[in-house]
């Protein structure tokens, strides 16, 4: 490419042609992002990706068509184009030490990505001779692309389901004479004990005027239900891992000093019925989080198959109420005074 320059009323608009070229880079962008690990669905995905590239492009375009007939034009582009870069990974740096952790990755892939196609192809293309319209053929094609591709390996969901954990069902059948609604081989007050759980909170956070949803998620959960009615589990809070390691961290100040969430209750409603037929029903008991006990309600969903019984429970807890100080950080993130706690577990007799 020379920096000879001869005015030419066919070629394409400069800043039309920031815009093909900044489209071009979006969906490639995309593309590239789809693999690697996004922190944030809101602020990094599909959509503002290419809102950015196409914004980028535009301003590409002005900046070439400024220069375009000056001496040194494809260098001073070049140069504009790498200060451009430098500056969106200082940005991204800030962000990453301060609100989304890991955001270097993502936008490091993505920046080089537009970057490169806005600086190679916003030059070419301005010396393509082709009508004004051609230029909104690749930028439709990026919205197309932005908007498929919004969500797509993004955040986590806090939701669980019953069929979340892989049961053991026994096949065997039910002897002559057992209770209506007791497991299989399990006289009525026999203990499930838990042998896989998971729990998962969700607390909406504001993240600069920016409404997202912080999930984390255990798999410590340990604990008991009776064919009587006893039900009890416990959770390490500490055990909570999300997608941000500061919050983790944050988490586990919180409950450092008495890391231990307790559920009992009596007032657990054993499935009966044929194995693999859920029951819904309300259980409710006493909380304990922080040393503070409150009487909580939990909605279960059970499900027995054979002698192992499948359980998922959500609920909402105000966390000033166990004495919970909602972290946040001024100017950045404010974490609202509630959470949904889930729960979901296999016991098993014996």
């Amino acid at each position: 490419m020379t920096d000879d320059y001869t005015y030419d009323p066919r070629a394409l608009n400069p800043i039309l042609a920031g815009l093909a070229a900044g489209a071009v880079g979006a969906i490639a962008a995309s593309l590239i992002a789809l693999p690697i690990y996004t922190p944030d669905e809101l602020i990094a995905n599909s959509l503002t990706v290419t809102v950015a590239a196409l914004i980028i492009g535009a301003l590409s375009g002005m900046l070439w068509r400024r220069i375009r007939a000056s001496s040194n034009a494809t260098r001073t582009f070049a140069l504009a184009m790498v200060g451009g870069f430098v500056v969106t990974m200082m940005a991204a740096s800030i962000i990453d030490q301060t609100t989304l952790n890991r955001f270097i990755p993502y936008a490091g892939a993505v920046s080089l990505v537009i970057f490169l196609s806005v600086g190679l192809l916003t030059p070419a293309f301005a010396r393509a001779i082709a009508p004004a319209w051609a230029a909104l053929i690749p930028v439709v094609l990026a919205l197309i692309v932005g908007f498929g591709l919004f969500g797509r390996g993004t955040s986590a969901d806090g939701a669980l389901d019953l069929d979340d954990l892989e049961t053991t069902a026994s096949t065997a059948p039910i002897a002559s004479g057992e209770a209506a609604g007791s497991p299989s081989g399990a006289a009525t007050g026999g203990e499930f004990t838990v042998v896989e759980g998971i729990a998962t909170y969700t607390v909406p956070e504001t993240l600069r005027n920016l409404e997202v949803d912080a999930v984390g998620r255990s798999e410590a959960l340990t604990g008991s239900v009776s064919t009587d009615g006893a039900f009890k589990f416990e959770l390490d809070l500490t055990t909570f891992v999300s997608d941000q390691p500061r919050r983790d961290e944050r988490v586990t100040s919180l409950f450092d000093a008495d890391p231990i969430a307790v559920f009992a209750s009596s007032d657990f409603v054993w499935p009966g019925g044929q194995d693999g037929t859920p029951i819904t029903f309300d259980v409710t008991g006493t909380m304990t989080i922080n040393s503070t006990e409150r009487a909580l309600t939990w909605t279960v969903e059970a499900r027995k198959d054979g002698d192992t019984i499948s359980v998922t429970g959500e609920t909402d807890i105000t966390l000033t109420e166990f004495g919970i100080e909602p972290p946040s950080i001024a100017g950045f993130v404010k974490v609202e005074d509630e959470a949904r706690l889930e729960v979901l577990f296999r016991a098993e007799s014996g």
